[in-house]
């Protein structure tokens, strides 16, 4: 048995305002690779900085003569797989000598490539354009690799963080091309930005019963809009699809089992079978939602039970 429920055709106010969060594309705390002594420190809070900008740059002495130690080994090293060699060739001395230069010698240029290699970990530079969100030590301060020196935010796309409640999470998901998507934002009057679906978290906020769901902003950004400031998020159906009258349905009603096409399933009252329907969803609007394509009105809709129906299988209903 399934419960049945007549579509209706009403008139209906279309479109959600939401709360939002603006966040940059990512965040990175920066941090030397090697311990030392900050020798300056060239950004502040608020910067804007290029890609391969100096962020910091620890004191490089006590690296510099590790480097010139490794060079004179590799050098010697060098030296004296060319006079074993040369020696080997005359057979004046044994082949196991000439072996044993080589290997000191290969080890003497790893040496050098790992304290040359240290040396430009000296220094940190901006991975990508970024703003510096904070830094984390002073000028001449002792630093251990892996200690945060900086944060950074890339700002080249961002995002609008938001979380909608599970009725629209599930039409969001399954057709997020039915809706226009814009934010507002109080701190930047006058600015209205469109937005394209990045990403959506399939795990349910237990507490509130939501999910959250990553925008981008599209279109010129206003040099006003920083990450952390608060987004009003407005989803509504698209204008050319705006009607005077809607057709709805309950949300229980929707078989989103199929992610690129839902549908529903009508019941016909004279065969007592049903058949799977595919449509096109709007908005929810309390526990109904409009259905913008695939329904004319009045059909009886399966809202309950349908995940065990096939097409053209006879049913008994409820609801009736």
């Amino acid at each position: 048995m399934v419960e049945v429920t007549r579509a209706t055709r009403r008139t209906v106010t279309r479109g959600r305002t939401v709360a939002g969060r603006v966040a940059p594309a990512r965040t990175v705390d920066i941090a030397f690779q090697v311990s030392g002594q900050v020798l300056r420190l060239e950004v502040e809070p608020g910067d804007k900085i290029s890609k391969g900008d100096l962020i910091a740059a620890l004191d490089p002495v006590d690296f510099e003569l590790a480097v010139d130690r490794a060079r004179a080994a590799f050098v010697l090293a060098e030296s004296e797989i060319n006079r074993a060699s040369s020696l080997a060739e005359r057979g004046v001395a044994a082949e196991s000598r000439l072996e044993t230069a080589r290997a000191e010698f290969a080890q003497a240029e790893v040496a050098l490539r790992e304290a040359e290699r240290r040396l430009s970990q000296t220094q940190i530079v901006a991975p990508f354009d970024a703003i510096v969100a904070r830094t984390f030590i002073d000028d001449y301060v002792n630093v251990t690799s892996a200690a945060s020196i900086a944060r950074l935010q890339d700002v080249s796309e961002l995002r609008i963080m938001i979380s909608l409640p599970e009725e629209l999470a599930a039409v969001a998901r399954s057709a997020p091309d039915a809706f226009d998507i814009v934010a507002s934002f109080p701190a930047v009057p006058g600015y209205t930005a469109p937005l394209v679906l990045r990403s959506f978290a399939t795990d349910v906020d237990r507490t509130a019963q939501t999910y959250d769901v990553e925008f981008a902003i599209t279109g010129d950004i206003d040099s006003r809009l920083l990450p952390g400031m608060t987004a009003r998020v407005r989803l509504s159906n698209a204008a050319a699809e705006a009607s005077a009258q809607s057709v709805m349905v309950p949300v229980s009603a929707i078989d989103t089992s199929s992610r690129t096409e839902p549908s529903v399933w009508i019941y016909d009252e004279q065969s007592g079978q049903v058949t799977r329907q595919t449509i096109r969803m709007g908005l929810p609007v309390d526990n109904e939602i409009v259905v913008l394509e695939g329904l004319e009105g009045n059909e009886l809709i399966v809202s309950g039970g349908w995940w065990r129906l096939r097409d053209n299988q006879t049913v008994t209903v409820s609801g009736l």
